[in-house]
């Protein structure tokens, strides 16, 4: 490779130094895009070495036109140190703001956390109480079944001891000739030999002796 004159690099210094205010404002232009996109506060602090020096380029120029560069130079760069706490006040504001921001947040996310849990739990209470109260509901259900069935079985078994007593009191009887006997007999083995057992006829004691008949004395 061909070595380069040593002017070459002196033109592209003095190329550098004239051209600094430009290439500090391109350089604060592209500072503030990497700033919006990734949201990195390391790129506004960058900002502020290429105000200095932007600043400091332009104080050179206007010194250079008005011959007063000193004076310039100093109100520059005093005017780009107020800028530059106006920057960094700027920048703990808006850090300030989305740490509060986040606070807020993070405080609506717990309140709406427990709030739901506080839901959840009185769901859980009520499909409990529900529970028991259709438990409760069977088993009164299932007591008045048991009690119908107790109070049937005992309307069965005194209907039964009723019809006990009645057989008791009034039995059933025979009656020979269809009916047309003038006795009745309380069973069928002390009737004569010759009876003919199809015409019996069954009713009580008390319909026999309505009827006029007695009860046979052979038995």
């Amino acid at each position: 490779m061909k070595k380069k004159k040593w002017w070459y690099y002196v033109l592209w210094v003095i190329a550098i130094l004239l051209l600094l205010p430009f290439i500090c404002l391109y350089g604060i232009y592209r500072s503030i895009v990497n700033y919006r996109k990734s949201k990195n506060l390391l790129w506004l602090f960058a900002i502020i070495p290429l105000l200095l020096l932007g600043s400091m380029g332009v104080a050179g120029y206007a010194g250079a036109f008005t011959g007063n560069g000193n004076t310039k130079s100093e109100q520059t760069i005093s005017s780009s140190s107020s800028k530059d706490k106006n920057v960094e006040k700027i920048t703990k504001q808006k850090a300030k703001d989305s740490a509060e921001k986040k606070a807020e947040a993070a405080k609506q996310a717990e309140a709406a956390k427990q709030a739901e849990a506080a839901k959840q739990a009185e769901a859980a209470k009520q499909a409990e109480a529900a529970k028991q109260a259709e438990a409760a509901k069977q088993a009164e259900a299932a007591k008045q079944a048991e009690a119908a069935k107790q109070a049937e079985a005992a309307k069965q078994a005194e209907t039964a001891a009723a019809q006990a007593q009645t057989q008791a009191n009034d039995p059933m009887v025979y009656v020979t000739g269809n009916g047309s006997s003038d006795v009745y007999w309380y069973g069928t083995s002390s009737m004569p030999g010759n009876t003919n057992m199809n015409n019996l006829v069954q009713m009580h004691e008390s319909e026999a002796k309505a009827q006029g008949k007695r009860h046979s004395l052979k038995e």
